[in-house]
């Protein structure tokens, strides 16, 4: 397993086809929009890759389903990275269900267990055609200046970078929602949404959602959403602003004392 260097990684992504979800995760780093690091099992022609983006979850794919390269990632995952994470918790997505099970008999002797995680699709046509209402006189929106997107990093653990945005509710100095994309790449952004909790339910997240869904569509970018099953409000907000077509995609989940 070695570790690719920045301008080897578009090289090496080249080779895996079947990525077909979490795309501006692992692109940001693929594009050096986000920290983050790549394995790779050969550098000129790679057959597996691993990824490790900086404060998202981890990613693995193969062309050969390489049993040694597994030994090796999960040998890296049990005795080097997960030791070193205050949180100790890991979620690993692969990209095919044969993946998966090659990676059920790896980490059958460690505890890991599959989870599901729902994908969305995003319908433009749909979006365009909600009407969102006005944002009360005492609320203000505006975007977010990169000074309020670094504090946001620090708090995710995630490193700072230009192609970062968001938007945000404001009453005074309070936020009372914000929508976020720290992953940006492959011509997505990954979104991710807080709605304080004494105004949920009040339709803020939908109007805050919907100007940050408009500024991306201006900038090129297509809107991502993912979210747990069991994230109803996540799940309705998602359909609402236009997200169709959920489905499950499985991951490996270990997590410290489970």
């Amino acid at each position: 397993m070695m570790l690719l260097q920045n301008n080897e990684y578009e090289t090496a992504i080249k080779n895996f086809k079947n990525i077909d979800h979490s795309i501006p995760i692992i692109y940001s780093v693929i594009e050096k929009n986000n920290g983050g690091k790549v394995f790779v099992d050969n550098v000129k022609n790679p057959e597996n890759i691993f990824i490790l983006p900086d404060g998202g979850f981890i990613y693995y794919d193969t062309l050969n389903s390489s049993e040694d390269f597994m030994l090796e990632m999960k040998s890296f995952l049990f005795s080097e990275l997960i030791p070193a994470m205050t949180e100790k918790e890991m979620v690993l997505f692969s990209f095919d269900e044969q993946t998966r099970t090659c990676l059920d008999k790896i980490f059958s002797d460690e505890g890991v267990i599959r989870i599901q995680r729902f994908i969305f699709d995003f319908s433009q046509e749909k979006f365009l055609n909600l009407e969102v209402r006005a944002l009360p006189e005492e609320f203000s929106l505006t975007m977010m200046k990169d000074e309020e997107l670094r504090e946001y990093n620090v708090l995710k653990n995630t490193g700072y970078s230009h192609r970062q945005m968001g938007c945000r509710i404001m009453k005074g100095s309070t936020v009372i929602s914000q929508c976020v994309s720290i992953f940006i790449g492959g011509g997505e952004a990954e979104i991710d949404i807080f709605t304080h909790e004494n105004y949920r339910n009040k339709g803020m997240a939908t109007i805050c959602a919907h100007s940050f869904i408009l500024e991306c569509l201006k900038k090129g970018l297509k809107p991502s959403w993912s979210c747990w099953p069991f994230r109803a409000e996540s799940i309705v907000l998602a359909e609402k602003l236009g997200f169709m077509n959920k489905k499950m995609v499985d991951a490996h989940f270990w997590a410290e004392n489970m």
